[in-house]
C-alpha cells in the first residue's frame, strides 16, 4: 500500500469518527424535555389536588347550608310554641353557622381564583412541553441527517483521492497493453515477411527451371 493511500485512509477514518465523537445535542435536549414534562405532570397533579379541596369545601358549604335551614326551622317552631329561649338559641345557632358558611364560601372563591390561574399555567406549560418535544424530534432528525452527510462527504472525498490514483494505475495498464499489442503486431509482420520471401523464392526457382527446359542444352 502506497504512502498516499495510507494517508487517505487515515484521514478518512478520522473523518468518520468525528461525527460520533462530536457532542450529540439530542440527549441534553431529552433531559430538558423530561424535566419539563415532569414539571407539567406535577402541575397537573397540583391542579387536581386543588380541585379536590374545592369540592370538599363545596360539600362542607352544602352541609352548613342544610344545618342553617334546620336551625331556622327550629327557631320558627320555637317561636310558634312561645318558647323564646329555644327560639333564641336556634337563631344564635343559625347566625353562627351562617358566619361559618360565608367564611367557607369566601375561601372557596379564593381557591377557585387560584385554580383558574393554575389551569392557565398548566395549559401554557403543556404547550411549551409539546413545542419542546417537536423541537427534540426535529433536532434528532437534523442531527442524524447532518452526521450522515458528513460521513458521506468524507467517504466521497476519500474515494476521489483514491480514484485519481486508480486512474493512474489504469493508464499504466493501458500503456502496457498497447506496448504488448505493438510487439505482437511487429512479430506477426516479421513472420509474414519471412513466409512471403520463402514463397517468392520457390516461384522464382520453378520459373527458372521452366526457362531452362525451354531453352534446352
Amino acid at each position: 500500500m502506497s504512502m498516499f493511500r495510507r494517508l487517505i485512509r487515515l484521514v478518512t477514518s478520522r473523518g468518520h469518527a468525528a461525527p460520533d465523537e462530536a457532542e450529540d445535542p439530542v440527549p441534553s435536549l431529552e433531559v430538558a424535555y423530561r424535566s419539563q414534562l415532569a414539571a407539567f405532570e406535577e402541575a397537573r397533579r397540583g391542579v387536581a389536588d386543588v380541585l379536590t379541596s374545592e369540592k370538599r369545601l363545596e360539600l362542607e358549604a352544602n352541609s352548613l347550608g342544610a344545618a342553617i335551614s334546620r336551625a331556622t326551622d327550629a327557631a320558627v317552631s320555637a317561636a310558634r310554641a312561645g318558647d323564646d329561649v329555644a327560639a333564641r338559641r336556634a337563631l344564635e345557632r343559625e347566625a353562627f353557622l351562617t358566619g361559618q358558611r360565608e367564611q367557607l364560601l369566601d375561601e372557596m372563591t379564593d381557591i377557585q381564583t387560584q385554580r383558574r390561574g393554575l389551569d392557565d399555567l398548566v395549559v401554557r406549560l403543556g404547550e411549551r412541553v409539546e413545542r419542546l418535544r417537536i423541537e427534540k424530534v426535529a433536532l434528532a432528525a437534523r442531527y442524524a441527517t447532518a452526521r450522515a452527510g458528513v460521513r458521506a462527504g468524507l467517504s466521497v472525498a476519500g474515494l476521489s483521492h483514491e480514484t485519481a490514483e486508480v486512474a493512474q494505475l489504469v493508464e499504466r495498464a493501458r500503456e502496457r497493453s498497447r506496448n504488448i499489442q505493438a510487439r505482437a503486431a511487429a512479430v506477426a509482420e516479421l513472420a509474414g515477411s519471412s513466409s512471403s520471401r520463402g514463397v517468392a523464392d520457390e516461384v522464382i526457382a520453378r520459373r527458372l527451371a521452366t526457362l531452362k527446359g525451354a531453352i534446352g542444352p
